[in-house]
């Protein structure tokens, strides 16, 4: 296999963030590098510290250890008899046992690896671990709309990079009291069922998701037309600052003495021109203007109503147990889709009138809406509204050529970086031995038992990333 070179892949870098521009219109479209700024715009610098190999920004980050580890493409693997390996696979197989596509079935499962760690690990940062909670950390509105201004220094409704490269919007209404950081298990929710249509493949770079939660306090919006015009200022308040030059740092959080840059493969990041927003690929997502989800007080008094769990059966292992029954709680959650109006990028306008006909729309229930010849606010549950969405999406990357470039390009510039991680391992095992880098070591033995139909480890069949009880390990 032909190994991309690190020139080959800041190249493709560069054609992934000029494909993501080209979904913007002429108009917002800007200039790129220092000397083109105007001289009245103010530079925002965003630095990011990292611990782990991972960002928000640039989330697969595999060959970059935190500080103080080696750069060797490794990993620590526990290599004993344990409840959750096979152990019929634990002993290396006997020389010349092995089937002539040994190193292509290694190298199948080194790609899996990749994504597998890239969904796990990205969970512990920020916008995935503690950004859902209601407990100050989710961002807060107390005002029925934003000023033009609102990103603007002494304004601050959270950082803007937070709104970009978002799908959607997810609005808590101030009655909306969740109990026991329900909210937070939301978010993990939909953190998995955005991975499962991904098949497990995150397309998250650039700090990319399916939605932004946020909360309205007791002086923010109440009713849906209320939060329809709050959605649209801040739409306003986001495009007002598209053009906003920005200066990223990556630091170490202890960095060794004489070191400050960021170490090798730390891809895919920023370019470290001063550039606008969108030239550096974050941007206000298609459908973002266009359609938000309100999580009401509905669905979470729906929730409180249900029926007693089933009891735990004998010798039933405790974590699947709660795993399922976080599960069925969650999947009971409802969220009302609301279409803003704004659909004048879109090839098509939203249509719920499939969810009707699929039976899958439930009662709106709320006084301040009574429908529609077109409705304009359906009550689903919450994944439906995940699977609508993303429905509405890949129609539009369908239809829209630049919009479908897009998507295309985030997709392979994650292959792109898996290529060049996986050759990494496979030269450093080549170097120490299979048997000794513990990547190659899983996947060896992965391999085999592939090949007979079975798994040799737990994450093999459900990966860490689709637990929603134990969120940290």
């Amino acid at each position: 296999m032909h190994r991309p070179t690190q020139l080959q892949i800041s190249n493709f870098l560069h054609q992934t963030s000029k494909a993501m521009q080209n979904i913007l219109t002429p108009s917002q479209r800007h200039k790129t590098g220092t000397d083109d700024l105007p001289s009245d715009r103010c530079i925002t610098y965003i630095t990011k510290y990292h611990t782990s190999c991972f960002s928000a920004i640039t989330p697969y980050l595999i060959t970059c250890p935190p500080y103080g580890r080696s750069t060797d493409p490794d990993h620590v693997v526990y290599r004993q008899e344990c409840d959750g390996y096979d152990n019929r696979y634990l002993n290396p197989p006997a020389h010349g046992s092995e089937p002539n596509n040994i190193l292509l079935l290694i190298r199948k499962e080194l790609e899996a690896i990749f994504f597998e760690e890239s969904a796990a690990c990205l969970r512990h940062e920020y916008p995935f671990r503690i950004g859902w909670r209601q407990d100050g950390t989710m961002t807060t509105f107390n005002q029925l709309q934003l000023p033009r201004e609102a990103f603007t220094q002494g304004h601050n409704p959270g950082e803007l990079i937070e709104y970009l490269n978002k799908e959607i919007m997810i609005y808590f209404p101030c009655e909306t009291m969740p109990h026991g950081h329900q909210e937070d298990k939301l978010g993990r929710y939909l953190y998995r069922e955005w991975l499962q249509l991904h098949n497990g493949r995150p397309p998250f770079q650039r700090h990319s998701f399916f939605a932004k939660p946020a909360y309205f306090g007791e002086k923010g919006p109440r009713s849906i037309q209320q939060i329809s015009l709050f959605h649209k200022t801040l739409c306003s308040g986001i495009s007002a600052r598209l053009d906003d030059a920005v200066s990223f740092h990556f630091r170490e959080a202890q960095p060794p003495a004489g070191k400050a840059d960021a170490p090798p493969m730390f891809n895919p990041t920023p370019s470290k021109k001063i550039r606008s927003w969108h030239d550096h690929g974050f941007i206000l997502k298609h459908i973002f203007r266009s359609l938000f989800i309100v999580i009401d007080d509905e669905d979470l008094a729906v929730n409180r109503e249900l029926p007693a769990f089933r009891a735990k059966r004998p010798h039933e292992d405790a974590v699947w147990y709660l795993e399922e029954r976080q599960d069925r709680r969650l999947s009971r959650y409802t969220a009302l889709l609301v279409k803003t109006g704004d659909e004048a990028s879109l090839h098509s306008p939203i249509d719920f009138q499939p969810l009707f006909e699929a039976g899958l729309a439930l009662d709106v229930n709320r006084d301040d809406y009574t429908g529609a010849p077109e409705e304009a606010v359906v009550r689903v549950k919450l994944d439906v509204a995940v699977r609508f969405i993303w429905d509405v999406l890949r129609k539009e990357q369908e239809a829209l050529e630049d919009v479908g470039q897009a998507a295309q390009a985030l997709v392979e510039e994650q292959q792109q970086l898996c290529d060049v991680w996986v050759e990494n391992v496979m030269s450093h095992a080549q170097r120490v031995g299979v048997e000794e880098n513990g990547y190659t070591w899983i996947a060896v033995r992965r391999a085999r038992a592939r090949i007979n139909g079975e798994a040799f480890d737990e994450d093999q069949v459900k990966p860490s990333w689709e637990y929603l009880t134990h969120w940290d390990f």
